[in-house]
């Protein structure tokens, strides 16, 4: 009976104690593949867990130029972009990269449609590109990849730290039983 036992705690002691799931993204406004026929001067993005203030995102338009967005802020769960001038007509697609609050980032995307009608127009897609990339922008975004690399090595490495105890209980139970027959 003991064994039975001692079995079944080994097993549960193996299991996840926790279903972790990640943070995934609640809603979007413009919600994705949406056509948009007002002016739209903000993005809001609502996931269903707070994220990090690290988190980001950038918008292309369909030639995949970056578009300006003039801030980003992060609200709990929200991450919130605006523009100083509506967005002129064209597909677009915002490229979300959040750290939620497990630790975990998550990196996804969402597609809109701008069609606002002729009298609403009122800028050229040109004032809202950004400026092609510095050198130094390019060295930030090599050292983010680096910390990303490192915090998927500190998960792995946790999770192997986590396997090596269970084993190691595991042998210690095995042997203390083994002692009391």
């Amino acid at each position: 009976m003991y064994k039975n036992i001692l079995f079944t705690i080994c097993l549960l002691l193996l299991l996840p104690t926790t279903a972790s799931a990640h943070t995934g993204l609640e809603s979007s406004t413009p919600a994705d593949k949406e056509t948009i026929t007002k002016s739209l001067n903000e993005i809001v993005l609502q996931f269903n867990t707070n994220i990090e203030n690290l988190s980001t995102f950038t918008l292309t338009d369909k030639q995949g130029q970056k578009m300006k967005v003039d801030d980003i802020v992060v609200q709990q769960k929200k991450l919130v972009g605006t523009f100083k001038d509506p967005l002129p007509n064209g597909d677009y697609t915002v490229n979300y990269k959040i750290v939620g609050e497990d630790g975990h980032i998550i990196e996804r995307s969402i597609s809109f449609f701008v069609n606002l009608p002729n009298e609403v127009k009122q800028t050229q897609p040109t004032e809202h590109m950004e400026k092609a990339p510095s050198p130094q922008d390019n060295r930030a975004t090599s050292e983010t990849k680096s910390v990303e690399s490192a915090t998927d090595k500190s998960s792995n490495l946790s999770l192997v730290a986590i396997s090596l105890g269970a084993i190691i209980l595991i042998i210690i139970l095995g042997i203390f039983i083994r002692r009391r027959k």
